[in-house]
């Protein structure tokens, strides 16, 4: 990770971030959001958070033009009450995500970008934090910002020992840094990292995002466990005290009918 860093951060300087599509900004006229939820409910508040926060940011940027890609069939199904634009939907890359597989969705929203139908590409996930808890991030994808490629990558090692390690090399500032040799070119090199960074970005919200829904289902069906099993306790004290008052009424009656007779 230290040395993508490094190879991303020569580039950055020897290639201007106007000479390449993926990472130049212009006027914002019609955003993309790609919007990851999950397929399945009973996972509690999980895809019920996506989308407030999904409604809380496009209040906030009235007046442009969206459009959205949708992983998870719940988010699918919440944008389609919205009356959204659904460029392309891939429920199916939830089931069992790999690098390999984000491909099919990077090429789409790259694709939105670059022909200029969007001017902008936004991701909304859950991040997993612990297992009680997960928070719903709003990342920038596209246009790619190079200078905040570092913290990008800080995030997502920063549950690994190459992350610890990212982070002491960081530490030792600048003077260690390595020079690299860049061939063919600067460019050419930089067309085969933004798509891959693209790609590594999208696989990183899929899995905080897989991890963020089976910790909030084990949760819920913790305190729906919980909940039931409250409900046969007191259902069953219920059920106990009116056959004891059943019994009770019995015995008091036969008791009554005796003593009429025996008088």
């Amino acid at each position: 990770a230290q040395s993508a860093i490094e190879l991303l951060r020569q580039l950055d300087r020897a290639v201007g971030e106007e000479r390449h599509p993926l990472v130049t900004e212009r006027p914002v006229k019609k955003e993309l959001y790609v919007v990851v939820t999950s397929n399945r409910g009973l996972c509690g508040a999980f895809n019920a958070q996506i989308v407030k926060r999904l409604r809380q940011v496009l209040k906030e940027d009235e007046g442009r033009e969206r459009a959205f890609i949708t992983i998870g069939k719940k988010g699918e199904n919440a944008v389609r009450r919205m009356g959204g634009e659904i460029v392309a939907s891939f429920p199916d890359v939830l089931t069992s995500p790999t690098a390999e597989g984000m491909r099919g969705v990077a090429h789409v929203i790259m694709d939105e970008f670059t022909s200029f139908q969007v001017d902008r590409v936004v991701v909304i996930y859950t991040d997993f934090i612990s297992m009680l808890s997960q928070e719903v991030k709003v990342r920038a994808l596209l246009p790619v910002a190079l200078k905040d490629t570092k913290k990008a990558m800080h995030e997502i090692t920063s549950l690994t020992s190459d992350g610890d390690e990212m982070r002491q090399n960081n530490s030792r500032g600048t003077a260690e840094t390595s020079e690299y040799t860049i061939e063919p070119s600067p460019q050419s090199v930089l067309e085969q990292m933004i798509p891959r960074l693209i790609e590594m970005e999208l696989y990183h919200a899929i899995l905080e995002s897989n991890a963020s829904q089976e910790s909030a289902r084990m949760m819920a069906m913790r305190n729906a466990t919980d909940a039931a099993k409250d409900m046969v306790s007191d259902l069953t004290l219920a059920y106990n005290q009116l056959r004891q008052g059943k019994i009770t009424q019995e015995i008091a009656e036969l008791s009554a009918g005796m003593a009429a007779v025996q008088k």
